[in-house]
């Protein structure tokens, strides 16, 4: 059988980058021509640690739905093209990030591993934490939740319907932001939900916890206290991840034509299924997560990413959510989120929800 990684290349090569919006394509990308060695080493070793993860996946985890192998890679392009896409291929079903999304994602990692608040939030020890260790976890945490989304536009059949404009490729950022709809935000809720739950699965109650706890340098911590700091640090990264583009300006029409829903809306889904996690896991979590908690992460990870620079727009999408007009636009979201959540139950596959 043909390795996965070399029918990724072959395939980009030959069809991808001959179609509308993918002239930049170059086809895989070669690991060992990163001048980092630091960054080809954890690039590679999170490359590892996906497909391992991947090829372990039974068929139950896409309710019961045969389908091609899972494999995870990097796209080379020529281009700034920041993005990342669920590809079915009759041979396998490819997840992608591009360079220069991973690169998106190093510096913000960066940019939240060195915030003035970070060490306090995490609560971590300012005598035993490694900055460089916490940007590799923070990095490692972004990727593996843009790895899981991409896995659940795959596993809930999102990528059969591609998005508007589609070309048969999942394009987690569309050139113009205004091309979405709302049935299309509602598809990327769903799937943050369900990489949210695959992710802190993997980092509170799996394999990933104990090396993280040693990359915040807190492997001393007591039980209860390491399943604060990790679920903190998962939330920090992902607000950090949701807040790497700019907010958009947003009114009653403008809103429905988003490629996803803005990022208030996105932190507060998250939350909801945070809160279901913790119910079904870590009980004593959901107690401590409490608003305050939540505004500090948020602060912390909005601060770092942002600066001043962002505050103004933030704080306009969040009087507008506010507003008659935000709130119909919030109902409007739930009840397609409704229907998707119906299509994908009487499609028997796994769902993550938002209740109530």
């Amino acid at each position: 059988m043909v390795p996965a990684e070399v029918v990724l290349d072959r395939w980009v090569r030959s069809e991808l980058r001959g179609r509308k919006r993918f002239e930049a394509y170059l086809g895989k990308l070669d690991l060992d021509q990163l001048e980092s060695p630091s960054l080809r080493s954890l690039l590679a070793v999170i490359q590892d640690t996906m497909n391992e993860a991947l090829r372990l996946e039974g068929v139950n985890a896409s309710g019961g739905v045969e389908h091609a192998p899972f494999h995870f890679d990097y796209l080379d392009v020529n281009q700034r093209v920041v993005n990342a896409h669920a590809i079915p291929h009759p041979d396998f079903l490819f997840i992608v990030v591009t360079m220069p999304l991973v690169e998106t994602l190093l510096h913000a990692s960066e940019a939240l591993c060195t915030g003035p608040a970070t060490v306090r939030v995490l609560e971590l020890n300012p005598a035993t934490v490694r900055p460089e260790a916490v940007h590799g976890l923070l990095l490692w945490l972004q990727l593996a939740f843009v790895i899981c989304h991409e896995y659940t536009h795959h596993i809930h059949r999102h990528s059969q319907e591609a998005g508007p404009g589609s070309t048969g490729v999942w394009s987690e950022f569309l050139d113009d932001a205004a091309q979405g709809s709302i049935d299309y935000q509602a598809q990327e809720i769903d799937a943050d939900g369900y990489a949210t739950y695959l992710v802190l699965t993997h980092l509170i109650d799996g394999e990933r916890r104990d090396s993280a706890l040693e990359q915040l340098g807190r492997a001393d911590a007591t039980d209860d206290l390491a399943d604060r700091i990790l679920l903190s640090c998962f939330i920090l990264a992902v607000i950090g991840f949701f807040c790497v583009f700019p907010p958009s300006d947003i009114d009653g029409i403008r809103i429905y034509r988003l490629d996803h829903p803005p990022a208030p809306v996105r932190i507060k889904h998250l939350v909801q299924v945070v809160g279901m996690w913790c119910s079904f896991n870590r009980p004593a979590l959901q107690e401590w997560l409490n608003p305050m908690r939540l505004g500090e992460l948020r602060r912390a990870a909005t601060g770092a990413i942002w600066g001043t620079t962002g505050r103004g727009a933030w704080s306009a999408q969040v009087a507008f959510l506010s507003t008659a007009d935000g709130n119909e636009y919030d109902k409007r979201l739930f009840e397609a989120f409704n229907v998707l959540r119906q299509n994908l139950a009487e499609g028997d596959a796994t769902s993550v929800v938002e209740e109530g």
